[in-house]
């Protein structure tokens, strides 16, 4: 059964549609990358999920359905982590910004020190927890938002553009770090970019582009269309570019999106 279900959706700004009877089902577990370009309805769709934007649409979560009644429910279950964290910081350190949601639950405070300590060290910011979080860099922020999320271990965890600020070394370890989350705590992961590099580890991948599913598959089905993602406007990774090229002199057999093992492959 999915965790997750979206039947007609309708959504417009102003005259202009930005859904016209959109679909989509998500399977609890899985991690699902919806990419696309500026513009494509990536952010209004977060939205919407996130009960900020009212929608025309038969919406479920967790198999109920989600309206005014429901909210409550359904948001305690999903952690979000958007591009621009100032938004939803709160307090004057990073510990207290990491303890307030399970403080406001009357969660015991050594349950709450021990979790602090579990989330800190899976995302490797214990030397962040006394500072300001409004002083941190722009990477920095979007850990410390991410070690908010985690906290409260959502059943769903939204990721909205919430890697744009690190630098990519970072990322790939905090991506490595999640995908291996995802396997340990079974949390369904869905993931908003415009960043094909950040989809390395997802099960499935969407392409969006103006609120319709272009292309919806597993990684070789999806960069297959190659084409069509760079008419659109997507860059292609260039792991991707490489593997293609190296495919016609026989050199590997599929398409590779880890460079480290796309490496590994060329010297065996």
């Amino acid at each position: 059964m999915s965790i997750l279900k979206i039947n007609n959706l309708t959504f417009r700004y102003k005259h202009k549609f930005i859904f016209d009877n959109f679909n989509l089902e998500i399977e609890p577990g899985s991690w699902v990358t919806i990419a696309g370009p500026n513009g494509s309805g990536k952010t209004t769709l977060v939205k919407i999920l996130a009960g900020l934007e009212k929608s025309y649409a038969n919406i479920t979560i967790f198999n109920k359905p989600l309206n005014k009644k429901n909210m409550h429910e359904i948001r305690s279950n999903i952690g979000f982590v958007f591009d621009n964290p100032d938004n939803f910081f709160a307090c004057e350190t990073v510990l207290d910004e990491l303890a307030f949601s399970l403080e406001n639950l009357g969660v015991y405070p050594e349950t709450i020190k021990k979790k602090i300590k579990e989330v800190s060290s899976l995302l490797k910011i214990d030397d962040l927890l006394n500072e300001n979080p409004y002083d941190l860099s722009g990477g920095e922020k979007q850990k410390a938002a991410l070690a908010c999320a985690l906290m409260l271990e959502p059943r769903i965890l939204i990721l909205d553009e919430a890697f744009l600020m690190i630098d990519v070394n970072e990322r790939e370890v905090i991506l490595k770090t999640l995908k291996e989350y995802n396997r340990k705590k079974r949390v369904t992961i869905i993931s908003f970019t415009h960043n094909l590099d950040e989809s390395i580890y997802s099960d499935r991948l969407i392409i969006l582009n103006n609120g319709i599913i272009t292309i919806d598959g597993s990684f070789p089905e999806v960069f297959c269309e190659e084409r069509v993602m760079r008419k659109i406007g997507l860059e292609v990774p260039f792991a991707i570019e490489l593997s293609e090229k190296l495919k016609v002199y026989n050199l590997i057999d599929d398409l590779e999106l880890d460079l480290e093992r796309l490496v590994s492959l060329i010297w065996k």
